[in-house]
């Protein structure tokens, strides 16, 4: 059976990852991703689909190596047919990934009013109604962005980061820091799902990306914790457009 090969270029990394049908077989992460990095991937593997996602510019070389190389290549913007229906008032600027994230989860809990919190450089949190239509969300900066921001834009304020002891309210100001970073980025998706809640009258939501883990131990409302969901999203509608 040929293998589906998802592509998420994000802000800091790229992830590849292959599919064999729904079946997930590899994932792995690169600083950087190039050509020979596809070349060594379709040297070793029966690739017959691929699909490139990516919220930083197109790169035309990776766009170009798989067109020539793959039989059926989708470079996924918001005009590629998907089982989902877009709402948002700008569909031209919405994020690829965040697109993804939400074919991935209307796929796992199909008929339910779902969020979907990627948590990664930036935090985005994203409605897609149970009807499967994706409604709208939000942006805001993401972990590490708030540290640095702390730094970079005072004198003397350290550099810290979310390891280390995280008090209710700071005792010195390594822990005001620490604190009043991730205790706020937390309260404020809390207070995000308990508004949709009520707007819903009930809601299931995803959580991913490379801070999700940390973020759900500490929310307050359950989540599904999916590191895949965004791959999963792109071999959906691999998978899609097979059947158009």
């Amino acid at each position: 059976m040929k293998l589906n090969l998802a592509i998420d270029q994000g802000n800091s990394s790229a992830k590849v990852s292959l599919f064999e049908g729904e079946r997930l077989i590899v994932a792995q992460r690169y600083e950087r991703l190039s050509c020979e990095n596809l070349r060594s991937i379709t040297a070793k593997n029966d690739v017959g689909a691929a699909i490139y996602s990516t919220v930083q510019s197109l790169d035309a070389e990776i766009d170009g190596y798989l067109r020539e190389n793959v039989d059926r290549y989708i470079c996924l913007t918001h005009t590629t047919p998907m089982p989902l229906k877009i709402d948002y008032a700008t569909p031209a600027t919405l994020g690829h990934d965040r697109i993804a994230v939400a074919v991935g989860a209307m796929h796992e809990r199909p008929g339910e009013n779902l969020l979907i919190i990627d948590a990664g450089t930036a935090v985005t949190l994203d409605a897609v109604s149970k009807n499967g239509h994706f409604l709208g969300g939000n942006i805001t900066p993401g972990l590490r962005i708030r540290f640095e921001s702390l730094h970079n834009f005072t004198d003397k304020l350290p550099l810290v980061t979310e390891i280390g002891e995280i008090p209710p309210i700071g005792k010195d100001t390594e822990t005001a820091i620490r604190a009043g970073v991730v205790n706020g980025l937390v309260a404020e998706i809390d207070g995000i799902v308990a508004s949709l809640t009520r707007h819903f009258g009930g809601l299931t939501v995803f959580i991913t990306g490379g801070d999700g883990k940390f973020l759900a131990s500490r929310m307050k409302f359950p989540s599904i914790e999916d590191d895949n969901l965004l791959a999963k999203g792109l071999n959906r509608i691999i998978i899609y457009n097979e059947t158009i």
